[in-house]
């Protein structure tokens, strides 16, 4: 790849990784300045690759997709796989922190919104099946209830540091797998 194209795709993934910061530490609509200025680059290296905060968005939604199919993957030869999944997705959540009021920038019904939510459904309805198969978890569990899970594990998120919203979120998912039974 020649050293132009190689800077313009680490412009870019400088500027999804600032943006992630930014948004983690101001919320979604943190001024577009200072994911710019985090990310070291000029406002028009910004514009060049992503035309407004909602473009910014979609790319960071479908960075962690790709994160998502990379873990489904791994975890798709255990018969708990859906579990490991979720259980690992603790460790993935400062990531999507980041991400939690997409909705003030996107529209629920936006066609690139569905889309994602499209994907993801298809990346989880086999480890979905396969759990359900093997007696790890409810017959009617569906995408969408991994939906819930997955917001109120974000929830855990808000206000202190990784240590703490880890072990929150760690403690979340307990009660959520386990249950508040003794």
């Amino acid at each position: 790849m020649p050293k132009r194209q190689l800077q313009a795709s680490q412009n870019r993934e400088d500027l999804l990784e600032a943006a992630l910061k930014i948004f983690r530490l101001h919320g979604i609509r943190a001024p577009l300045q200072l994911i710019i200025e985090e990310a070291g680059v000029g406002r028009a290296t910004f514009y060049r690759n992503f035309q407004d905060r909602r473009a910014l968005v979609i790319a960071l939604m479908e960075q962690a997709l790709d994160r998502l199919e990379i873990r489904a993957a791994r975890y798709a030869p255990y018969p708990d796989g859906f579990l490991r999944l979720i259980e690992n997705h603790v460790d993935n959540l400062p990531y999507l922190t980041a991400l939690m009021e997409y909705w003030r920038v996107i529209s629920y019904d936006d066609p690139v919104l569905v889309e994602i939510y499209q994907r993801r459904d298809q990346l989880l309805q086999p480890l979905i099946d396969q759990a359900i198969a093997h007696g790890v978890c409810r017959a009617d569990f569906s995408s969408k209830d991994y939906a819930m899970i997955t917001a109120i594990l974000r929830s855990s998120f808000q206000g202190m540091d990784d240590d703490a919203q880890r072990a929150l979120a760690k403690r979340a998912l307990d009660l959520l797998i386990r249950g508040i039974r003794p």
